[in-house]
């Protein structure tokens, strides 16, 4: 009975947030086995790696379960890049520096960036975990399809809800750890991270039209079959947070390498 509430109290704290609970930690899990041990090692506190692995996956996630119990530590989870003009030509400090830029996802984003090169430069394992949870976290995010459009929950075409469809519905029943396309992740260069965070969030813009229509073509059906709705989007979901894993990996050992 416990366990059935904790599932249906973790299902419905990932609503409308970014990928389902579930997603997220297995987002975290397969970025954290595509880096090598040694790397790892280095962070980890002494932690055999599955156990890191697994409380990263778990802690990763509860950044949405955060925001229940320390709403103000907690940004928002969503990113329009039409809300700055010309932050594409910036690096990840100037970012920081624009206005409620650290009230989002890219500000959280590249705040526990830094957080993870400084933390786990002065040997603080317990801080640099949090850090590297939420720097995995908002990274995901930005990956997610509809939270860097402001179509986000379908509102402006009259789909209220797609969010939880796509979102909680697909993510915790449908999608699979062994989906995802595993690549091997690649260190980036500081003043490369921003170019390459706003190539992924375009990508993302354009796949949130496949969300739409998807979900438009099961409202239109006379039962709503997600199965259906699965198949429709499932190839973008899979590439989604595919690509959400190789950005943290990469992110990861990027902060790590200097």
């Amino acid at each position: 009975m416990k366990a059935t509430l904790l599932l249906l109290f973790l299902i419905a704290c990932s609503l409308c947030l970014g990928w389902s609970f579930f997603t997220h930690s297995k987002i975290a899990v397969a970025a954290l086995e595509s880096i090598e041990p040694s790397v790892l090692e280095t962070i980890s506190g002494g932690l055999p790696l599955p156990l890191f692995n697994d409380w990263i996956g778990l802690q990763a996630s509860f950044v949405d379960v955060d925001r229940y119990f320390a709403r103000d530590l907690v940004p928002g989870h969503s990113f329009r890049i039409h809300n700055y003009p010309g932050i594409e030509g910036l690096t990840m400090s100037e970012i920081l520096e624009l206005p409620g830029m650290r009230r989002n996802a890219l500000g959280a984003l590249i705040t526990a960036f830094f957080d993870v090169r400084n933390l786990a430069r002065s040997g603080d394992f317990a801080g640099a975990s949090y850090a590297i949870a939420r720097l995995f976290h908002f990274a995901s995010d930005l990956t997610m399809p509809l939270h860097v459009v402001n179509n986000n929950d379908g509102q402006f075409t009259g789909q209220q809800g797609l969010h939880v469809r796509i979102e909680s519905i697909l993510g915790n029943f449908f999608f699979m750890s062994e989906m995802l396309i595993r690549q091997g992740p690649r260190i980036f260069k500081d003043e490369e991270i921003s170019a390459v965070l706003f190539e992924s969030i375009r990508k993302s813009m354009e796949q949130s039209e496949v969300f739409e229509a998807a979900d438009m073509k099961r409202k239109s059906d006379t039962a709503y079959r997600f199965a259906a709705l699965w198949r429709d989007v499932k190839e973008v979901f899979i590439e989604a947070t595919s690509r959400a894993a190789y950005l943290c990996a990469s992110l990861l050992i990027s902060a790590l390498s200097l």
